[in-house]
C-alpha cells in the first residue's frame, strides 16, 4: 500500500513491473488503447476475475494495491 502522500495508480504498478501497455493488453487479451483509457482514467476498468487474477500476477501486486490503484472511480 502507498505511504503517506503517494498515491498508486494502474501505470505505476505496471511501470514496476517493468512492463509496456502493450505486454500489458496482451496478457489481458484487451487493446493498448483500453490499458491507456484506464490510465488515463478515460474509462472505468472492468475486469473479470481471470483478469483480476491476471494483473495481480503480473504486475506482482497484492489485490489491496489493485483496488487502491482503481479507487478513484468509487468515490463519491
Amino acid at each position: 500500500m502507498a505511504t503517506g502522500d503517494e498515491k498508486i495508480t494502474l501505470a505505476k504498478l505496471r511501470q514496476r513491473a517493468g512492463m509496456t501497455q502493450r505486454q500489458l493488453a496482451d496478457k489481458l487479451g484487451v487493446t493498448v488503447g483500453t490499458v491507456s483509457d484506464w490510465e488515463r482514467n478515460v474509462k472505468e476498468p472492468r475486469p473479470s476475475f481471470l483478469q483480476v487474477k491476471i494483473l495481480i500476477e503480473t504486475l506482482n501486486c497484492t489485490l489491496d494495491e489493485l483496488v487502491e490503484a482503481t479507487s478513484h472511480w468509487h468515490k463519491n
